[in-house]
This record gives C-alpha cells, sequence and structure tokens, in this order.
C-alpha cells in the first residue's frame, strides 16, 4: 500500500478515557453521573450488566470510557502490551486533596505517557479548596493550567451535576489536539477489557478496537484463547454487524476465557488463530516475610483466565507493610475442603463468579469462615485492600483546635465548673479535650460538655469571641488560667 492511499484509510476515532484516583474520591460517581446523562440509546433500557467500557455522546461526538479497574488494573492490563487509553481523568476531592492511591495513579499515567485531565470533585461541599489540590498536584510534578501548567483542570460535582459538561467539552479539546487517528484498512486488533464465563453462553468477552474493523464471524485469538466471533454485540448488548476503533464491543464464540489485558487479534482461519496460543506459565505464589503481617487468601474462580488477571492485578497492590500469600488458587465452586483449609490457615476465601456447595455454605458459617464472592476483579481488588488496611496499626494523633483565655468563674460544683474567656486562638469545639495550664505549668485536664456565647449554644466558637464552657474535671480552673482545646483522632496506616 502506497503513503498516499494508508493517509486515505486513516480516520479520526474517538477518545478512550480512563478515570482514576483515590478510592472514595468519586471515580465511581462521576462515571454514573456522564453515563446517566449521556448514554447513547437511552430508549433500549440502558446498560443491564458490567461490560467494562461504554459510550456516550456529546456535541456530536462520541467518547468512550472505560468502567472497569481502577489503577492496579489498568497498570496490569498496560503491562500485558495494551495502552487501552488515549486520556487519563485523575479524580480528586477538593475537600480531602492528595492522598497515597492518587500519588499511585500520578505515576500510572505518566508511564502509560497519556494526557491528563484533573478533575477536582465534591467542589459543592463547603470544605472544598481547590486552591490547595493544585499546590499539592504542584509537589507531585503535575502542574495545571491555573497556576502556570500546561495540565487542564476542572472543577465538578458529580453529585449535583456540576461542570460535567465542560469536563465532556475538555475531553474532546484534548483528543482533537491529540489528533487521535487509526488505519481501518488493516487487520483488526485491540484489547480485551473484561471476561467472564457466562454459563448459558459460555466465556463473554468485551473487546475494544483499535484499529481495522471487527466483523461478525471472524476468527480471532489472544495468547491464551481463540475461538470464532459468533455474536457480536455493542455494549448495551444489541446485535451489531462490526465494531470500529474505539467502539468498546461484547463478543461471544471464544473457546475459554481469556486474560483482561490481553490484545487480540484476527486470523484468516481459526488454525492459524491456535497456533498463537502461548503455553500458560506456572501460576505464581506471593513471597511472604516472617516480619511482615500476611493476608492469607483462597481464591476460587470461574476460569483459568480470570484467575490469572486475579494474579496480575493482586500483585500490583502495595506489599511493604502487609504481605499477600496465596494458599489455594482454582477453578470451581467452594467446597467443603477450601473451608477447612481456610480454618486452619487463617485465609480469608474470595470467590468470583462461583457458588458454595451446601456443606461449605455450612461449614462457613459454623467456622465463621470470611467468604466474600465478586463480579468484577475491581471490586475483588478493593476488598482485598481494605482487608490489607485492617492488619494495620491505628495511631492516635492529637489535633490541637485553639485556645481560651479564662477571665470569669461562674459556677463550681463537683468535678464540674462554669466559666468564661475569650477565644485567643484557633476555635474552641463542643466535645472537645482541654488542659488547664497556670503560669505556663500544665495542671490539669478535662473536657467541654455545652459551650455557649450569649447564652446561645453552639458547636464551635472562633478566636476573637467571648464564650462560656461547661467544664468536667478534678482540677479547678481560676481567672488567668489558659486552656488550650484539643481532640484525638485515630489514624491508620496506609499501605
Amino acid at each position: 500500500m502506497t503513503n498516499k492511499n494508508k493517509q486515505e484509510n486513516m480516520v479520526v476515532r474517538p477518545p478512550v478515557v480512563v478515570v482514576l484516583g483515590h478510592i472514595d474520591h468519586g471515580k465511581t460517581s462521576l462515571l454514573m453521573a456522564i453515563r446517566e446523562f449521556n448514554i447513547l440509546e437511552k430508549e433500549s433500557g440502558g446498560i443491564t450488566q458490567h461490560v467494562g467500557a461504554y459510550e456516550i455522546e456529546h456535541e456530536n461526538n462520541k467518547i468512550t470510557f472505560i468502567d472497569t479497574p481502577g489503577h492496579e488494573a489498568f497498570s496490569a492490563i498496560r503491562a500485558r502490551g495494551s495502552k487501552i487509553a488515549d486520556i487519563a481523568i485523575l479524580v480528586i476531592d477538593a475537600c480531602e486533596g492528595i492522598k497515597k492511591q492518587t500519588k499511585e495513579a500520578i505515576v500510572h499515567i505518566k508511564n502509560a505517557g497519556i494526557p491528563i485531565i484533573v478533575a477536582l470533585n465534591k467542589i459543592d461541599k463547603p470544605g472544598s479548596n481547590p486552591e490547595m489540590v493544585k499546590q499539592q498536584l504542584g509537589r507531585e510534578d503535575v502542574w495545571v493550567e491555573s497556576i502556570g501548567g500546561k495540565v487542564p483542570s476542572i472543577e465538578i460535582s458529580a453529585k449535583t451535576g456540576k461542570g460535567i459538561t465542560d469536563l465532556l467539552d475538555l475531553i474532546l479539546l484534548v483528543a482533537e489536539m491529540e489528533e487521535l487517528k487509526t488505519d481501518i484498512d488493516v487487520i483488526a486488533s485491540g484489547a480485551i477489557i473484561e471476561s467472564y464465563l457466562d454459563h448459558q453462553r459460555g466465556p463473554t468477552v468485551t473487546i475494544l478496537v483499535e484499529q481495522g474493523i471487527l466483523k461478525q464471524g471472524d476468527f480471532i485469538g489472544t495468547s491464551t484463547s481463540v475461538g470464532k466471533v459468533k455474536n457480536l454485540e455493542d455494549f448495551l448488548g444489541k446485535e451489531i454487524k462490526e465494531a470500529k476503533p474505539s467502539q468498546p464491543a461484547i463478543i461471544v464464540g471464544l473457546e475459554s476465557v481469556p486474560v483482561v489485558g490481553e490484545k487480540f487479534l484476527v486470523y484468516p482461519t481459526y488454525d492459524e488463530a491456535k497456533k498463537n496460543i502461548k503455553k500458560k506459565e506456572k501460576r505464581e505464589v506471593f513471597e511472604t516475610s516472617l516480619n511482615q503481617k500476611c493476608l492469607n487468601l483462597i481464591i476460587k474462580g470461574d476460569a483459568c483466565g480470570s484467575l490469572e488477571a486475579i494474579d496480575e492485578v493482586l500483585k500490583t497492590l502495595p506489599q511493604d507493610k502487609v504481605c499477600l500469600r496465596v494458599v489455594r488458587s482454582e477453578v470451581g465452586d467452594i467446597a467443603e475442603l477450601d473451608t477447612k483449609m481456610a480454618k486452619s490457615s487463617e485465609a480469608v476465601i474470595l470467590a468470583f463468579r462461583v457458588k458454595k456447595d451446601k456443606v461449605a455454605e455450612i461449614t462457613a458459617e459454623k467456622e465463621k469462615i470470611r467468604v466474600y464472592s465478586f463480579e468484577l476483579i475491581y471490586d475483588l481488588t478493593q476488598k482485598v485492600r481494605e482487608l490489607m488496611e485492617r492488619k494495620l496499626t491505628k495511631e492516635k494523633e492529637r489535633v490541637e483546635l485553639g485556645k481560651m483565655e479564662v477571665v470569669a468563674i461562674f459556677r463550681t460544683e463537683k468535678n464540674r465548673q462554669i466559666v468564661g474567656g475569650n477565644v485567643i486562638d484557633g476555635e474552641i469545639h463542643k466535645g472537645a479535650s482541654l488542659e488547664i495550664f497556670r503560669d505556663t505549668e500544665k495542671i490539669g485536664t478535662g473536657k467541654i460538655i455545652e459551650l455557649q456565647s450569649n447564652k446561645k449554644d453552639f458547636d464551635v466558637i472562633k478566636k476573637g469571641k467571648e464564650c462560656g464552657i461547661l467544664y468536667q474535671g478534678s482540677e479547678r480552673i481560676k481567672e488567668g488560667d489558659e486552656l488550650v482545646v484539643y481532640k484525638e483522632e485515630y489514624t491508620k496506616e496506609e499501605l
């Protein structure tokens, strides 16, 4: 083919977008908000099952969103050679700012070499502070445009819908600047986005076409699976004849469940496709350290491909403080042997698209064996992360709130006093603890039971105001004493 003909076959394709960020910062809420208001063909009843990717239409342009994994799975997909996404949206809670998982997501995005759009979420909350977050991003070498950098950022609320339209406009603008084009006159290829075993239809796979056009009846193969495209559907489950670049599609016809993140390719014949299947390597067990806290796992899955995908994702979880040890990992429903092994090894059982037999169910309930069931690898990963974090040490942290100078004593009873004074620093909080200082020496501690100003009850009184408190404690407060008000919070280590 000449260069001229090749150029003629290059077409602009829709952008593929992945949404990453810290857990609870609003990734899922954002995807749901976009999906609910912009999904194509709403009259079809919407998406009835999780397929890992979906399309929306905005300003007569399509955008594909990857609706599957967090950044661990995104990294695992990339490690298998699939670029997957063109643009990454980094979601950050504008109240909480950058967390450890935010930093991990930034590293994954930079390694992928794709443009970032920062979405400052929960802007509708009173405590939101987008400028603080922008400064934090700068410390991670992510410089947004409003402070002199090149990374676009936008303030949104997934809850109220504020900024969602502007975000979609921004995605299209970045896509235009990236000049996303692909050749449609080549053999179709792409990546596996989601895969599972449907007990009625067999292996069911969501793919994303990267180049060429995939057609019903094509022979396709990955490094672990092969088959013929018997059914080809769009992400809503509607039958289609072909899938074009950047288009997610569901296919039925593979002989086994492929690994998420694998590349697929169309072949002229079934035999040609089968030649490219690689032998499955021996599955790896996570190493443990005698000096480390450890989470023992028994994993039961619906297919070998699922177990391999789970392995790949779990290996990306940080294990410096808590290690993972896979005691058993195999295909099939949970049996009595699994529950007995879980008891003897103090392991939890992770069930991926499988069930418990009756004996196993009775044994698990009797022996209080923890069994968690999942349909999505992302949900499984988040549960494992949560279980690992439970093993981390909780530490008590003191947070100083404010100071008060005592100017009057109104009433004194056994273990209680009502005193008045001026807030000279910070804030005084109802229910907080306090320390009594006299001539710079700490003489006692207590608690604020009630808080008033001008005979009205308050939860918080700020610097520069007068207030009265009902104090509970054994030490007597005197005029001229300084009260240091604080609270104690339990914080947990991060993985």
